[in-house]
């Protein structure tokens, strides 16, 4: 991410290969329809705005969501950068969501006061991050190409570039700010009028079996939605161990 919108290019080739992996996979868009599914529920009525949007298949779970990336594609509504968040229409946004975004700002806390001063009173921020539980750890460190060290997200919570193309990511950051460092973060975003309503698990071996973006599926869909459904009763004192994703809700406290 960079302050600069214009500055940023994508990839394409990228984005046409999500495309088609989301096509292919019937698994991977049932979990990520629960994953939707899960950010609405924790939605106010009202507008909605994604950050990084990628190829926007929320738009196939969530009604009049207006989809942004640092670039302008063909799948988005419009480029915006999380540094500097728009008021479309001259108005505030009810709910402002983003999937796998906050693990690669090199700003968090920049983020987080430009959402605030886009939002509504009373609006909120959902955010869904991976996990940096023990599970976490070790399956992202196996399966997945970017880091995942959560002792690295430390005051003042900003970061050097990590990446060979100068961009960061590390995947113990929501660990790292909402659980190692609670406190501390919730004391600055006092400062942006926001406060941190809930922070949850889910997503145990389901989301790993679907294969993801890059793999093929392991298991039948039908044997995904029975493990997703047993996912849903383990208790969330079990899943800070196991869970690979967490769902992050802040909300703008009123004036």
């Amino acid at each position: 991410m960079t302050d600069k919108v214009s500055d940023i290019t994508y990839d394409l080739d990228l984005l046409e290969a999500s495309r088609t992996a989301w096509e292919r996979s019937d698994g991977l868009r049932f979990i990520y329809g629960d994953l939707y599914g899960d950010v609405q529920r924790n939605c106010l009525e009202g507008s909605v705005l994604e950050i990084g949007s990628g190829i926007a298949v929320s738009r196939e779970f969530i009604k009049n969501v207006y989809t942004t990336d640092v670039a302008k594609t063909d799948y988005v509504d419009q480029a915006m950068s999380a540094y500097a968040i728009e008021r479309v229409v001259q108005t505030c946004w009810k709910n402002i969501f983003a999937i796998d975004v906050l693990h690669h700002l090199k700003q968090p806390l920049q983020f987080f006061q430009s959402a605030a001063g886009a939002l509504a009173p009373g609006g909120r921020i959902i955010l869904v991050e991976p996990a940096a539980t023990l599970w976490g750890r070790f399956f992202y460190s196996l399966c997945h190409h970017e880091p995942i060290v959560p002792q690295l997200i430390v005051p003042p919570f900003e970061f050097d570039a990590n990446g060979v193309d100068g961009e960061f990511a590390n995947m113990g950051m929501a660990v790292g700010l909402f659980r190692d460092h609670r406190s501390i973060v919730a004391a600055r975003l006092a400062e942006f009028s926001l406060t941190v309503k809930s922070v949850r698990y889910r997503d145990v071996l389901a989301y790993p079996l679907t294969g993801g973006y890059s793999k093929p599926q392991v298991l039948p869909t039908s044997v995904l939605r029975v493990l997703a459904r047993l996912e849903a009763l383990i208790p969330q004192c079990l899943y800070r161990f196991i869970g690979l994703r967490m769902v992050i809700v802040l909300e703008k406290i009123s004036d």
